[in-house]
């Protein structure tokens, strides 16, 4: 089905700096016609959220800390209340880790919605397990780009994103197949999610495909023979990073999954992401292994999941 989604974001319990990825991940899977944060927008901790609000499109409802719950009994009532009135809506998504969400969930799936969830990856199994589907936040991409706030900028041109940086979030929050092709339809439904006033023109071209082909050094493209033709896009040089080997040694492995250590940081690893050719070697501390980064280390992650990179194609390396 076509999904038609209302969000509804803890703000208690989510940094703003998932926002983007937030709506960027949810609009892979359907449009979203209800945006929603909810907090006690009288303390500090919302003080970030209010700069964030003032750059993307989404509606803020104030919630005082009357008991530990009154934010989440707010978003659960809205949300029923929301589903009751509207025949258009038919996916709900509940951006936070809070389990106190599960039975929502429950009775939404009930009557018929789709449930999104979106937590980090320390979110309770009944949580997690209650939503048709769950995604971490860890999995999301962030990426900064300009700010888009009218009253610092003077002209249009100082107001349109660098285009580079809106390919480059575009290309990596766009669904893709498994050799990392992703449609121009869902480019575009990616950039505009993050930018709704996007128009390639205001960048001196008359559509998206000339606009990504004059970044041909780093994106490639190939059409079929239909008429009109579809295209897709690869990113060249995601490709070749994610196919650079790196060299670490093995911090600890515990049976099923490990960290590799190098000069970049931690590595987080499963028994999966061991090439075959290796998962009859001792892996043991101290273990030398060449790998693929599938993702960064973010040192300045709020924790551990946040800090590690992860590592992908795990090979031990023969003294």
């Amino acid at each position: 089905m076509d999904k038609k989604f209302a969000v509804f974001i803890d703000g208690d319990n989510i940094s703003p700096q998932y926002l983007d990825s937030i709506f960027a991940e949810i609009s892979q899977d359907g449009e979203i016609l209800v945006k929603r944060i909810y907090g006690d927008w009288t303390t500090t901790n919302m003080g970030s959220w209010k700069v964030k609000v003032f750059e993307s499109p989404v509606r803020i409802f104030q919630q005082f800390r009357f008991g530990p719950n009154a934010t989440d009994n707010s978003i659960i009532m809205d949300a029923i209340e929301l589903c009751n009135q509207s025949n258009d809506i038919n996916a709900i998504c509940i951006v936070s880790t809070d389990a106190d969400y599960y039975s929502l969930a429950l009775r939404l799936r009930e009557i018929g919605k789709f449930v999104l969830g979106i937590g980090k990856e320390n979110s309770k199994p009944i949580w997690q397990n209650a939503c048709n589907q769950f995604v971490f936040l860890e999995n999301l991409n962030r990426v900064s780009l300009p700010q888009q706030n009218a009253h610092s900028l003077a002209t249009l041109e100082s107001s349109l994103p660098e285009v580079g940086k809106l390919l480059d979030f575009a290309m990596d929050n766009s669904r893709s197949d498994n050799n990392g092709w992703v449609s121009f339809s869902d480019l575009g439904k990616s950039i505009r999610s993050r930018y709704p006033g996007f128009d390639p023109r205001s960048y001196n071209h008359k559509s998206l495909l000339q606009l990504v082909e004059a970044f041909s050094e780093d994106i490639e493209i190939r059409t079929d023979e239909s008429q009109p033709p579809n295209y897709w896009a690869r990113g060249i040089k995601k490709i070749e990073s994610e196919e650079a080997d790196s060299t670490g040694i093995v911090k600890r492995f515990m049976g099923v999954f490990g960290f590799i250590e190098n000069e970049k940081g931690n590595y987080f690893f499963t028994l999966s992401n061991i090439l075959p050719q290796s998962r009859d070697k001792k892996l043991r501390k101290g273990t030398k292994v060449r790998f693929s980064v599938f993702k960064e280390p973010n040192p300045i992650g709020e924790d551990n999941a946040e800090k590690n990179g992860k590592a992908s194609n795990v090979e031990i390396i023969e003294e």
